[in-house]
């Protein structure tokens, strides 16, 4: 997955649109801004995306296998 942008207003929620273009961005971000005088509206790059995988399975025999390692 490339990049992406958000639009985030501070005191607004959480961004829940994902933008794949920085012009499409800065159009909702400017839609917004006029829809809602005084707030402040922020286009943000997405530029990294880090996960944690805690368990990971893999099966070592057939589940039909009866056989008992022990």
């Amino acid at each position: 997955m490339d990049g992406f942008y958000v639009v985030w207003c501070p005191g607004g929620g959480n961004p829940t649109v994902r933008h794949d273009a920085h012009p499409l961005a800065l159009r909702e971000a400017e839609r917004l801004a006029a829809q809602n005088p005084g707030k402040e509206f922020f286009v943000l790059s997405a530029t990294d995306r880090l996960t944690k995988n805690n368990v990971v399975r893999e099966r070592l025999v057939a589940p039909d296998d009866d056989h008992v390692p022990f």
